[in-house]
């Protein structure tokens, strides 16, 4: 008799232990799934990710956000069953997001020590670029796209050429497809280098650009004056400045690290001196 009651005893030990890893709605958590908790601050990440459009029906709206919260917990947990986060793919995709999330947070702190453009710095980034502003333009162009992989023939042959027939014809010379088309360009979304060469070239006469993991040979059918309203100028500017200025931040950190660290690379991965 006394050691079925000590068993019993036991038994109900484990039951209140049990009872107590059970996780429930209240304070925080809004929901739980399988014993998975959905809390308010991860709905509210959610919302702000959502971006709801004025006007909407709120509740409904928050309603479908947290359904969507519970579908994805459900997803993750058939994941997990599956085994889908122990594979080399999903550890490397973590890895990789782990450490794009710590740069980004380290740009974030960065910026926040990087000085504020003034209106002197601003006005004179204005002159400097006038293609941005007061000489915008809008191209209307005429194009053909062919695979960037052309071997190196045929970009020499291309070098003669002075319109988009002749490029044709040398793209047909040595059998790479292409496609005809049309497109627009706005000077002020061109690298400054780009656009001034374009704006130089004679009329009728193509450039080429790598897009997207192709080359776009383009000629230029029209142009329209478009400068960049003065009260968006400013703002632009002072936006082109700072990024500017964290990236020669973050690239001197680059370089000052690089100065002290030990890099190793494997055979033939090593990089080209400049």
């Amino acid at each position: 008799m006394q050691t079925r009651l000590i068993l019993l005893a036991g038994t109900s030990a484990l039951l209140l232990v049990a009872g107590g890893c059970q996780k429930h709605v209240g304070g925080q958590v809004i929901a739980v799934v399988n014993g998975d908790e959905i809390t308010q601050q991860q709905f509210n990440a959610e919302l702000n990710v959502a971006k709801l459009p004025a006007g909407a029906d709120k509740k409904a709206a928050m309603a479908q956000v947290l359904q969507g919260l519970v579908d994805r917990k459900l997803l993750v947990q058939q994941a997990k069953a599956e085994g889908i986060e122990k594979s080399p793919e999903y550890l490397e995709q973590v890895m990789r997001m782990q450490d794009t999330l710590a740069v980004d947070l380290l740009v974030a702190k960065q910026s926040k020590k990087i000085a504020t453009p003034d209106k002197a710095a601003i006005a004179q980034f204005i002159a400097a670029n006038p293609i941005m502003f007061n000489l915008r333009k809008h191209y209307t162009l005429e194009q053909i796209a062919f695979p960037a992989n052309a071997d190196a023939k045929t970009i020499h042959d291309l070098e003669p050429t002075h319109s988009l027939d002749a490029i044709a014809g040398v793209l047909k010379a040595h059998g790479i497809a292409f496609k005809r088309g049309t497109g627009q360009m706005d000077s002020a979304k061109v690298p400054k280098a780009v656009a001034d060469r374009i704006a130089a070239l004679p009329p009728g006469e193509p450039f080429i650009v790598p897009s997207n993991g192709a080359y776009v040979a383009s000629v230029i059918t029209a142009s329209t004056a478009t400068p960049t309203p003065d009260d968006e100028a400013a703002p632009i500017a002072f936006n082109l400045l700072r990024q500017k200025s964290v990236t020669d931040a973050m690239q001197a950190q680059i370089a000052a690290a690089k100065a002290t660290s030990k890099i190793e690379y494997a055979q033939g991965f090593a990089p080209k001196p400049k």
